[in-house]
This record gives C-alpha cells, sequence and structure tokens, in this order.
C-alpha cells in the first residue's frame, strides 16, 4: 500500500500545508500546497511505467521533500501550477562554507519532475566588478551536483545551464554571500 505525505511549513507569516499522493488510476503523483486550507497551486508529474510500489513511494517522497524545501526557501510559485512534462528544471539547494573565502554551491536537477542523474552542470558567475566560470560537474543518483565558489563579498549572480540526453536549461540565481 502506497501511503501519502503531509507537511505544515511556516514560512515568513505564513503556515502552509503540503500534500502528496500518489494517484494510482491516474499514473501521477500529485502534490498540493494550502494556505489556510484553501489550495494555492499543485505540482503534477507522471509516474514511469515500469515503476513498482517501493520506487513509486521514493518519488512521491523526493517531490514531496523537494515542494517542502521550494516553500521553505521562497520558491513555492516556481513549482506550482506545472505539469510536468520531459522538462528539465534545476533548483538552487543552498551553500555552506568549506574554507574562510570558500563556499560549496548545491544544485538539484530534475527531468520530468524527478531527479535526473548524469545531467552535465555548468556554472557561470559574475559581481558588479568580475566575472568567471566555475567547474562543471554532473549530478549523482539524487540528481544532485555541488561545486566551489571562492567567496567575493556581496551579491553574485549564477547562470546555471544544464544539458541532459539533448535537452538543455539555463537559470538564473542571485546569491549573496553574507560579507559586504
Amino acid at each position: 500500500m502506497i501511503f501519502g505525505f503531509n507537511t505544515d511549513i511556516k514560512a515568513e507569516n505564513t503556515v502552509y500545508h503540503v500534500q502528496t499522493e500518489v494517484r494510482e488510476h491516474e499514473r501521477r503523483l500529485e502534490s498540493q500546497v494550502f494556505v489556510s486550507g484553501r489550495c494555492i497551486g499543485k505540482r503534477s508529474a507522471p509516474l514511469p511505467p515500469e515503476a513498482v510500489e517501493e520506487e513509486i513511494q521514493e518519488l512521491a517522497r523526493e517531490q514531496h521533500r523537494w515542494i517542502v524545501d521550494a516553500v521553505r526557501e521562497g520558491f513555492v510559485d516556481d513549482v506550482l501550477n506545472q505539469e510536468v512534462s520531459e522538462s528539465l528544471a534545476v533548483q538552487f539547494l543552498g551553500s555552506h562554507r568549506i574554507a574562510e573565502k570558500a563556499v560549496k554551491l548545491s544544485f538539484r536537477v530534475l527531468s520530468g519532475g524527478f531527479v535526473a542523474a548524469s545531467a552535465h552542470v555548468e556554472a557561470q558567475w559574475k559581481t558588479d566588478s568580475s566575472a568567471g566560470v566555475l567547474e562543471s560537474a554532473i549530478t549523482d543518483e539524487f540528481g544532485v551536483a555541488e561545486m566551489r565558489f571562492e567567496l567575493t563579498g556581496g551579491k553574485v549572480e549564477l547562470e546555471i545551464k544544464v544539458q541532459l540526453e539533448g535537452r538543455e536549461i539555463v537559470r538564473r540565481f542571485l546569491v549573496k554571500s553574507g560579507k559586504t
């Protein structure tokens, strides 16, 4: 038996309720986000035809975590109201300091709403005074790619290009280093 997931998240002054369920008869995963009992949007993705119950449960868990993370990070509009087909998506998961002047940046790549292993990820960065290219990376089995970045202070604009199976997406993120 496949179970769904329910999580309440408080972000700023709003409490969001995220509900993810498997619609077995429709062969889809559906996540809905509610505020004050009202659905503000959903994300629906097809299930792989060959997926068995354990795989479906893990896919539901991954989609639910992704939606919950997006709500926490303020990207709820980026993941809702999208019927997912074969499109690529890239999500900035965050950064953590690995040295006094360096951080590790983490990105998740999705294909058709599911984690995409073996995607090629390239990053370029730009500040008001300089620009450069980060080394490229390949996503792991969880669709995650990590890259080292030397802190420059202030705001950094990242341009992330992802390629997978002849498809490509470019996405831009604004990162604040915390140093001024």
